[in-house]
Formats: structure tokens, sequence, C-alpha cells
């Protein structure tokens, strides 16, 4: 008897020091849990990105909420946040593309997007469809220039915290107008917390002018844990005017402008829009094109006109004078590389890689050309048994880009 009191009081004694250990220790899980999405912020900059998320999140005519659980507010198009940039001050909002009424370019019909956005309703006839912005989506919006190229960085980093790894097609200097071009789309449930996969288009301004005023525009498709707090794949817009030093992403500032009631920046692609290894392939379908007559950059995909980057905003891409497309992955350090494209090799072919399809440049004249083998090359910052790219130029018919891997390879300038 004595003896099971004095193991009871042990026991006792034990958990009561175990408590007070996971007490101690709370605060410090804590941090850890939310040093992972926050980044530190003065009171002031707390109270700016208050001031800004109330300038985004318009009051809305109708809230969607989407099967991912995202909230989508119709705005009416007027009163976007685009109109409150001070450069569009005096911007003549154009509804569509001058190019589309005199000579619409259909693209492939093998390669439509299936504009199923994920709702159980509709915005009403003149406001535009906008993911409602959060909190931590400008403060990681803070920090996502360092994930993106940077033109003359040898495709690093613009700071030592990670690594990039590419796998891309780059276009010799000449002048263009746009780009066509499908993507296969997959589900990379795989990509850690702090890591991103990304499958994008690039549209490089004058590479022959000032290395900081380099204007980009990017669009495809990625998934990126920390800006979104989730793992879905998005589709998304980027660009910037300072060679990524700055950046806009999707509708976290005010740039693009939204014209579509459906489908835009931030939606989230599930269930019948991902391919499946070895069986049905999904496509993202989409166009950038310069307007010949007002200047702006249209973004449409095969069905829908989803907006345009005013001329106002780019002030250093009259043309593209490069293309690039393919995908980019970063991870921190100390961990693997995540998986790329589908997460398979390039060499697994159709059904089982990721593909960019029946890929097209547009021209001076505004027709759409396959490239000869001399406009374009490879590039690959990886051994190839983690990433690949596949490109052969086609002497006719489509031109059709294999790319991606499993990923898994450390950063090797890191001991």
């Amino acid at each position: 008897m004595h003896t099971r009191r004095k193991e009871q009081n042990h026991f006792t004694m034990a958990s009561l020091m175990c408590l007070i250990y996971l007490i101690l220790l709370f605060p410090l899980l804590l941090c850890s849990i939310e040093g992972r999405n926050n980044i530190p912020l003065t009171e002031e900059e707390d109270l700016e990105l208050e001031k800004e998320l109330q300038s985004l999140n318009k009051p809305p005519v109708k809230t969607l909420k989407s099967f991912t659980g995202d909230l989508f507010d119709c705005i009416e198009i007027y009163k976007q946040p685009a109109f409150d940039n001070p450069v569009l001050k005096n911007h003549k909002l154009q509804i569509r593309p001058s190019f589309q009424t005199k000579s619409k370019v259909t693209m492939d019909g093998n390669f439509k997007l299936p504009l199923d956005p994920g709702f159980n309703d509709t915005c009403p006839l003149g406001t535009v469809i906008i993911r409602r912005t959060r909190k931590e989506e400008l403060i990681m919006a803070k920090e996502l220039p360092k994930y993106f190229r940077h033109y003359d960085s040898r495709y690093d980093l613009l700071d030592s915290s990670g690594k990039n790894y590419f796998a891309i097609m780059q276009s010799h200097k000449a002048r263009y107008h746009g780009i066509q071009c499908g993507i296969t789309t997959w589900a990379l449930p795989n990509v850690g917390p702090d890591q991103s996969t990304t499958n994008q288009v690039w549209m490089l301004g004058d590479l022959d002018g000032p290395k900081e005023d380099l204007n980009v525009i990017q669009t495809g498709w990625h998934v990126r844990p920390r800006l979104y707090d989730d793992k879905f794949t998005r589709f998304f817009t980027y660009y910037t005017i300072d060679n990524h030093k700055t950046g806009c992403m999707n509708l976290l500032c005010k740039g693009f402008i939204q014209v579509s009631a459906i489908f835009g920046p931030g939606h989230a692609f599930t269930g019948s829009d991902l391919s499946t290894y070895g069986g049905k392939q999904a496509y993202f379908s989409f166009e950038i094109r310069k307007d010949p007559e007002l200047g702006h950059w249209w973004l449409s995909t095969a069905d829908e006109n989803l907006g345009y980057w005013p001329k106002e905003v780019l002030p250093s891409l009259d043309v593209a004078k490069a293309i690039d497309f393919g995908g980019v992955v970063y991870s921190p350090n100390n961990e693997g590389s995540p998986p790329m494209g589908s997460g398979y090799l390039a060499e697994e072919g159709i059904g089982k890689s990721s593909y960019f399809m029946s890929v097209s440049y547009i021209a001076d004249d505004q027709h759409a050309f396959t490239p000869g083998k001399d406009w374009a090359r490879g590039l690959l910052t990886a051994p190839d048994k983690y990433y690949q790219i596949i490109a052969p130029i086609p002497d006719g018919g489509p031109w059709n880009v294999a790319y991606g891997g499993p990923g898994g390879l450390f950063n090797s300038s890191v001991v």
C-alpha cells in the first residue's frame, strides 16, 4: 500500500513537471508556427496593411464561396481596385481587345479550359469576379519577389535563403506581340510549406535597356503554400517593372484590370480540371497578346477574356524582346527541391509528364507562328535526374514541350 502511494506520488510529480514543461514550451512552439507564416511588422506597417486591405477589398455587390473555401467578390467593373492606381487615373476601360472584334483568333479546340470556377452561383451583369484578399497574403507579398527570376542573376535568388531551379525554353531576342499555349494542370500535394513550384510564361521587355527597368509579365499555374495557406493548384498573374525588385501577384495590388465575371487570378484547379497520371489530361489554354490599337497586354483563355495589363503600368514593355516558358521551383537551403510539372520526368511522355502544348508566338503582323529550330533553346539548371526539358523544334505541326521532374535536389552550395 505504501509502495503504491509512493508510485502514485511519483506519477503525479512527473505529470506536473511535464505540464509545467509544456506550458513553458508552448509560447516557443506558437512562435515557431506563427513565424512560418508571418513576417514581423511594426505598428505603422500593420496600420498601413489594414488600410491597403480595405482599399483592395471593395464593397461587393455579391459574394461567392468556392468549393475550396475561397471568397470571391462580385465588384462593379468600374469600381475595381486597379482604378485606384494613380497612373490609371485617366485610363479608359477596354471591354475586349480590338483584335478580337476584327478577326478573333480561335485556339486549338482540344485544349480548352472548362471554365468551371467551382461555384454554385454566378456574378451579376456589370461586375467582375475578384478573389478576396487576406491580410496574410499582403504580408507574404512583401517577400514574393525573392522567389522570382532576377534577369541578371544567372537564375539565382535575390538572397541566399534558398535556391531556384529552372527547366525552361528561351526564345532568341526578337520582337514578340504575344504567345499562345496550353499547359497541363496537375495536383502536387508534396510541395513543402516553405517551397513553391511554378509553371509559367515570361514575357520580357527591353533586354538591352537598364536591367533595373526591365518589365516582365508572368502567368500560368503554381502551388505556393506560404501565400495561400494551402496546396491547391492555382492560376496566377504577376508583373514587375523593376526586374523583380518589386512585383505584383494576382490582384494583391492595383495593376491588372479584370473584365471577366467567371474566372480570374487566384482560382484553384480541382477535380476534372487536373490531369491524372496515365489517364485523362487536363489543359489550361491561354493567350497573352498586345492589343495593336491601344497597346494593352490582354490575357485570355480559349473561351474567355480575363483582363489586361494596361500599357500605363508597363512603361518599358512596348513589345516583348524575349519569351520564356517552362517550370521553376523554389526550396529553402535545408530542404530537397519540390516536384515540378507533373512530378515525373519529361522523358515519360504524354499522359505522364507535364507539357506546354501547341506553343506559338505572335509576330508584329499579329499572326501566330511556330518558331524554327534556331528560335529557341532549352535551359536546365539542375541535373536531369531531378528535372528535364525535352523540346524538339518541329518541322511542321504543333510544338509540344515536355518538362518537369520529381525534385529532391539539395542546394549544393550549402555545406
